[in-house]
């Protein structure tokens, strides 16, 4: 008894130490099914999303989070961030934001003027984020000599639209005659008043514009100067750079602002009829308006005799200062960042070198500025207006540029090298249509220009006298 009764203990020991351990094994082998179970479909579910988020458009910051629970308490959390995407129209065209273009007027009447022009168009090219438009005034010669410069565009950054507009000479002086007293002592002659009817020639689709005279470059985005229109007042019609520091009794202090540079609401001007016309005149009608500019011009230059107004300098910047002198709720000044002048021969003392200057230190070296919207207020270059440089009809020929001694040589004279050297053909980018198949150069050409008061005389069947 002894005997069996020690081999049973011996057994009950050994099977009691097997089935400890059985169970713990069968035990271990259900978990380790379960965790794999359940670990195979929640991956499964990661695989599905993940394929999801790499064919099917999600959020430029989204996340997609997957949670595969293995007990009940142990969590493992995975994230996939999507990359920047393009939002689409369907499913296979993507569409793709374009920024509204930056509109130039330009007035070019001659080669000469037309070779300063095509340098000015070069830079806008150089250095633009945003489609162009360019809308130029001009005469055959003109126009012949940029087209050879826009035959060289292939492929641009930006979409270019070009519009030329060819007024005769003769149409332009009816235009003078049926305002009836303007009259221009100044070198730009007659195509220079064009720039008081830039409104009437471009059609009423052109709401607004940029003006640039032709001895002008740009060193930064044109798209800067295009966004001060959003920035300003509601009954702002032009902006152009003011210097109220200027005194030029002979000139009735016309040189306290410069028409060389303007932003003009072309949609503004027309509704507040900017300049007179005859035709205006044979309507009564109270529903449209009396022209703005004549009682500006007599507040300024008395009454106009038979050959109109007396001792009006500057060109049209003289009708532009009595219009700026007398309705400053429709003007606003302009930066002097956007028009760098030599005029001022010291170019406000702002020059290339000395790139690590802080604003602290240049500031106080800044000229002509005391008095002026930009007292106190750094300029920072992006348009350079090389003007009063006089000898020469092309700028880029003057005689000044071989003189190191000379403050716009000194200061310019590498920007200007740099400008006019750059080639045409270095413009093009390789790409030669739009995401449409359009070519990115639009040209064409209006020969039969037909002012907007002549539109208005055949509008309401006015015989024009």
């Amino acid at each position: 008894m002894a005997s069996t009764q020690h081999d049973d203990t011996l057994l009950a020991r050994c099977w009691r130490s097997n089935r400890r351990r059985t169970r713990l094994l069968v035990i271990a082998v259900i978990v380790l099914f379960l965790t794999t179970y359940l670990f195979g479909r929640d991956y499964a579910v990661s695989a599905s999303l993940f394929a999801e988020w790499q064919s099917g458009p999600v959020g430029a910051e989204m996340a997609v989070e997957v949670i595969s629970t293995v007990t009940a308490t142990v969590t493992v959390t995975s994230t996939y961030t999507s990359l920047p995407y393009v939002e689409t129209a369907t499913a296979n065209e993507a569409v793709v934001s374009q920024p509204e273009p930056v509109i130039f007027s330009l007035i070019m009447w001659s080669r000469d003027s037309s070779m300063e022009g095509a340098l000015l168009i070069k830079t806008i090219l150089m250095y633009t984020t945003s489609p162009i438009e360019l809308h130029i005034i001009c005469d055959q010669s003109a126009r012949d000599f940029l087209e050879t410069r826009f035959s060289l565009l292939t492929g641009p950054s930006y979409p270019l639209k070009v519009r030329f507009y060819q007024p005769s000479l003769q149409s332009m002086k009816d235009r003078i005659a049926r305002e009836g007293s303007i009259r221009s002592d100044h070198a730009a002659g007659l195509p220079g008043l064009m720039k008081l009817f830039i409104h009437e020639i471009l059609p009423a689709s052109v709401k607004k514009s940029v003006y640039i005279d032709t001895d002008a470059i740009f060193i930064s985005d044109p798209t800067l100067l295009w966004n001060v229109f959003s920035q300003l007042k509601p009954t702002t019609a032009f902006v152009m750079s003011y210097h109220p520091d200027q005194d030029s009794p002979v000139w009735h202090q016309a040189s306290r602002i410069c028409s060389c540079v303007m932003l003009l609401d072309l949609e503004k001007l027309r509704k507040l009829r900017l300049m007179d016309s005859s035709v205006y005149r044979e309507v009564t009608d109270d529903s449209y308006p009396p022209a703005l500019s004549p009682p500006t011009f007599r507040a300024m230059y008395g009454e106009p005799g038979p050959d109109g107004y007396k001792n009006v300098k500057l060109g049209d910047q003289g009708y532009w200062w009595a219009i700026v002198d007398s309705r400053k709720d429709i003007f606003e000044p302009l930066s002097f960042d956007f028009e760098v002048t030599s005029c001022l021969m010291d170019t406000y003392s702002i020059t290339l070198g000395e790139d690590g200057i802080s604003e602290v230190h240049e500031l106080p070296r800044q000229s002509h500025v005391k008095g002026t919207p930009q007292e106190g207020a750094l300029i920072r270059p992006k348009v350079l207006h090389f003007n009063c440089l006089h000898g020469t009809d092309v700028y880029m020929n003057w005689e000044g540029w071989s003189n190191s001694t000379e403050s716009v040589t000194r200061r310019w004279g590498p920007a200007l090298s740099y400008h006019h050297g750059y080639k045409w053909i270095w413009l093009n980018r390789g790409v030669k249509t739009n995401n449409s198949g359009d070519k990115l150069v639009d040209i064409s050409v209006n020969i039969n220009v037909v002012f907007e008061d002549l539109q208005f005389a055949r509008n309401h069947a006015i015989a024009n006298k």
